[in-house]
């Protein structure tokens, strides 16, 4: 017996000595877990903690020994249902809580338990495992926002792709009817073409014709056939076709075809003696020349009514200057006292009465300048000359007037002399004379002029101006300036003497010698008149004379 109890002893504290180790080892197996782990008893009191665990919760091992698990989370009725569900779950439990740490930061955790149980199933507790799920729960919370914005992206596409759809079909019928649309006033446009009592020509970037309507068909005794689709140079061959090509052949811009805006105006006579107006001008489409578009205007009445016009000015001057003439030499003669001397008032009167005979003497010759402008023969002696001869005169005729007015003359003359320049020397100094005496009659006291001469080497040509500081020109008025009897009106306020013919009869001038005219100015602070002219060699000079 006593053997037995020997024997029973130490199976007994070999068993116990197993229990020891085997408690070691789950307890170190628990410490060194990486999840926060604890058993809880039945009472849900928390028995032991692992390393994880405390650094998890904050809380060290005897701050948790003992405490109800109540302590560790915020959701206090969420801890109340698990402790209900313990003792008769079988299964594991996972739920969702938030941890409250020891220095109070809630952190997300996923909490797992399961039950401890007897052979005779009787309930003795529970493991708690407890998982830090912040991360998971950042990540799932972007995932989510990621997925609400793509969400929201594909719902506005697609709202986008229906209003595309919508829009796309609207566009359809839009353009449905916008195509009828364009088909009627492409059939009106022809209409108005076709039926358009002037001729009309269209040529293309490359001066090739696309289209040509009756009335040029008419005028030059073509067919449509004959010259669609046929170049500028390959027209010369059409006899009919050749003065008109001709004359398109000298604008600038069917020679350089650039984007210019300018306008190219001609005249002509046809096989049936009719007089055309020929004029061109540039098609543009965002600063880039598409092509050209060439009117034919019938002026044959205008001709003949402005011929008889002309006929009755130059014979009405003509017949008034006589008598002019016979009063300016009576007045002259009773001015210089061949007839007696005149007392101051009766000398007074006859020189207002000599000043007013000028002026109408100057109106007439301006009256018959004008027609043998109109009548084509206002050039007379063209030679070859420097410019500089042609100014030098003038200058010193102006000079000590300018002067005397109490006005600076600048005088810009190139040392070198200029090339020289088809001219007719007494017509361009009327021009600059003109030009000289507008400036100082409009300049006030203290002011400057100017007279430039210089050579543009680029475009070949001389080139003059006259600058003043004077009254200048209204800007509504600039498009008036060169028209006849056109007189400014803040000029017509200064003085009432004048003509408006003198820049007239200026422009002509200029532009019977194939030069250009044009001024600048600005009210209130002066204007500046310029005319160029083309240089010419002696053959060039030859074939202009014999143009003319």
């Amino acid at each position: 017996m006593t053997e037995e109890n020997n024997l029973l002893k130490k199976n007994l504290e070999r068993i116990k000595e197993d229990l020891d180790d085997l408690q070691r080892y789950v307890d170190d197996l628990t410490m060194f877990l990486p999840l926060a782990f604890c058993t809880v008893n039945p009472l849900n009191l928390i028995l032991g903690v692992n390393q994880s665990f405390q650094t998890l919760t904050g809380y060290d091992e005897m701050e948790s020994i003992g405490n109800s698990i109540d302590f560790l989370f915020l959701e206090k009725s969420k801890v109340q249902e698990l402790k209900e569900e313990m003792p008769v779950q079988k299964d594991s439990i996972q739920k969702e809580f938030v941890l409250l740490k020891k220095n109070n930061e809630k952190v997300p955790v996923s909490v797992s338990t399961l039950a401890r149980r007897d052979n005779n199933d009787n309930f003795l507790g529970y493991f708690l495992v407890i998982t830090d799920i912040s991360e998971t729960k950042e990540f799932q919370k972007k995932l989510e926002e990621r997925v609400s914005e793509k969400t929201k992206e594909l719902e506005i596409k697609n709202v986008e792709v229906t209003e595309s759809r919508l829009a796309l079909l609207n566009i359809l019928e839009d353009v449905e009817d916008a195509w009828k649309k364009a088909e009627e006033e492409k059939n009106k446009t022809m209409a108005i073409i076709t039926n358009f009592i002037d001729g009309l020509m269209v040529f293309d970037r490359d001066n090739v014709v696309r289209l040509i309507n009756p009335k040029i068909e008419k005028f030059f005794y073509i067919s449509s056939e004959e010259v669609i689709n046929k170049s500028l140079n390959e027209l010369k061959d059409s006899k009919n076709m050749l003065p008109l090509i001709e004359s398109l052949s000298e604008s600038s811009l069917f020679q350089n075809g650039n984007g210019s805006t300018d306008q190219f105006r001609a005249e002509l006579v046809n096989k049936d003696n009719l007089t055309l107006d020929i004029s061109e001008v540039s098609i543009i489409n965002e600063d880039e020349k598409i092509g050209s578009l060439v009117v034919v205007h019938d002026i044959t009445r205008e001709k003949m009514i402005e011929a008889m016009k002309s006929e009755f000015v130059s014979i009405a001057a003509h017949q008034l200057r006589t008598p002019l003439s016979a009063i300016k030499w009576t007045m002259r003669i009773l001015l210089d006292g061949d007839l007696g001397e005149l007392n101051e008032d009766q000398k007074g009167l006859v020189e207002k009465t000599y000043s007013s005979n000028e002026r109408m003497i100057s109106l007439i010759n301006g009256l018959l300048n004008v027609t043998r402008i109109e009548e084509g023969r206002y050039l007379y002696q063209l030679e070859l000359s420097h410019i500089e001869d042609v100014v030098a005169p003038l200058i010193e005729s102006y000079k000590t007037e300018v002067e005397r007015r109490g006005i600076k003359f600048n005088i810009n003359i190139p040392k070198k002399k200029t090339p020289k320049i088809a001219v007719d020397a007494e017509k361009i100094t009327l021009v600059i004379q003109n030009f000289i005496e507008n400036a100082m009659k409009y300049t006030n006291q203290g002011g400057v002029m100017e007279l430039n001469i210089s050579y543009n080497k680029e475009k070949d040509e001389i080139e003059v101006s006259v600058k003043d500081s004077g009254v200048g020109i209204p800007k509504d008025q600039h498009g008036r300036v060169f028209t006849k009897f056109f007189r400014a009106e803040n000029v017509i306020r200064m003085e009432t003497e004048g003509s408006g013919l003198g820049l007239f009869i200026c422009k002509n001038i200029v532009e019977a010698h194939k030069g250009r005219v044009w001024f600048e100015s600005e009210e209130g602070v002066g204007s500046t008149f310029y005319f160029s002219l083309p240089v010419r060699s002696q053959e060039e000079f030859e074939d202009f004379l014999k143009k003319l």
